[in-house]
């Protein structure tokens, strides 16, 4: 193994270390390799110099004649067109209605052994893909992209791997690699670097010691990878299962100190950005007050020279002050003589006031009189109307006694008038007679 390539990030090393670690089971001496969804380092080539090798993407990183843009889904070559198809920390990426469809795909191409690696759908991977994307977020604010797609596409579902491999005619077997909490340490430790480029020299020689020591023996009961490998020979599968790969012995003192690398950092780097925020927080206030005192300077000028304004303007101010004032007091001897002609005023208004109430009170007594004089006329009128009526009711009894006078009097003429001419007949009837 080249010195550069014990340089590497440890997460990169333990994915290609891995996958080679895996084909060198074919004992091929130049097979030829297909890797899909490879990163544009194309690190799997460097641990295998003796293979052949084609690399796919959905993207392109340039214009290499060992690069194809090719759909997981949708490989574009024949069947078992290469002895061996890899797949590493690509399956996650994927939406998982596609996934199988994805699996099926590198079976068919491959010819001998398909090497699928990605961290399973467990609750320690879970728990330390959560811890990891807690550093990030405490440093940054904000999730880490790749964890991020794995929660949104959902880790991988090793049950279902397995049988499409199977499907496909191959013999699975499934190896885990890289203790998950160990994994979440170093990645943090990882993430703080990103944060602190001074800190670099410190995680790439922890990379170096994870990659030279410890991961041969990182083997454990809750890993953060599966290997999920597919064969077609039985040899292969034979020699696999006699001699499992990631079983050294585990060096324990390289891998304490790798496990509390990372929380020794977080402390170091969380008391350095704070240091740093409160290095930046006092720099922004000496700018404010520097800013504040050339503000002051400015203002202390501008303040003065108005001062000397103000000075002139109140010169002028007391002359005219003088002026006002001899005026005022002309104008208070004006304003008192009006006082007193208008308390004379008042005065007189009171007294008109009083005679008026008094005038007013006569008048009262007026109209009351009044009033009652013409209640008496209207009495009297009222006696008068009666008396008129008692008049008029009396003279038509005159009248009437009047009327029946004269008719008696007609009557008793009437029968003068009578007695006369009957006295007059008696006295010849009594003289004839006695003739």
């Amino acid at each position: 193994m080249t010195s550069t390539l014990l340089d590497i990030p440890f997460d990169h090393y333990q994915r290609y270390a891995a996958a080679a670690h895996l084909l060198q089971a074919l004992e091929l001496e130049a097979p030829s390799v297909l890797e899909v969804g490879a990163n544009r380092q194309r690190l799997l080539g460097q641990f295998l110099p003796q293979a052949t090798f084609l690399y796919t993407d959905l993207h392109a990183e340039g214009d290499e004649k060992d690069f194809v843009v090719a759909d997981a889904t949708q490989l574009p070559f024949g069947d078992r067109s290469f002895d061996a198809v890899v797949s590493l920390d690509v399956l996650e990426h994927i939406p998982a209605p596609l996934r199988a469809r994805a699996v099926a795909e590198m079976a068919r191409v491959a010819n001998q052994m398909v090497v699928i690696g990605c961290p399973p759908d467990e609750p320690w991977v879970r728990e330390a893909e959560l811890d990891a994307n807690g550093r990030w977020h405490e440093l940054y604010g904000e999730d880490y992209v790749w964890l991020q797609e794995h929660k949104e596409f959902g880790l991988v579902d090793s049950s279902e791997v397995e049988s499409i491999l199977a499907a496909a005619g191959l013999q699975v077997l499934r190896f885990g690699q890289g203790d998950a909490r160990l994994w979440a340490s170093l990645m943090g430790s990882h993430f703080i670097k990103v944060k602190f480029p001074e800190l670099e020299p410190l995680v790439t020689a922890a990379d170096r010691l994870y990659n030279s020591r410890v991961f041969a023996g990182d083997h454990s009961d809750q890993p953060y990878r599966h290997y999920y490998v597919g064969v077609r020979n039985v040899d292969d599968a034979a020699r696999l299962q006699a001699q499992p790969p990631f079983r050294s012995a585990r060096d324990e003192e390289a891998t304490a100190m790798l496990s509390h690398l990372a929380e020794g950092l977080r402390r170091l780097a969380l008391r350095a950005d704070n240091a740093e925020q409160e290095w930046s927080s006092t720099a922004r206030l000496l700018q404010a007050y520097i800013t504040d005192l050339d503000v002051a300077k400015q203002e202390w000028g501008a303040t003065a020279a108005f001062a000397h304004q103000l000075q002139a303007a109140k010169d002028v101010s007391d002359a005219q002050w003088l002026q006002e004032q001899q005026a005022s007091q002309a104008l208070r001897e004006v304003i008192e003589q009006d006082r007193v002609a208008a308390e004379a005023r008042e005065l007189t208004i009171k007294e008109l006031r009083s005679e008026s109430q008094v005038r007013s009170h006569e008048l009262q007594e007026a109209q009351q009189q009044i009033i009652a004089l013409r209640e008496r006329v209207e009495q009297e009128l009222s006696a008068q109307q009666t008396l008129s009526q008692d008049v008029q009711q009396l003279q038509r009894l005159q009248d009437e006694k009047a009327m029946a006078y004269l008719r008696s009097r007609r009557r008793w003429q009437s029968a003068v008038a009578v007695c006369a001419v009957g006295g007059s007949v008696l006295g010849l009837l009594a003289g004839w007679a006695w003739l």
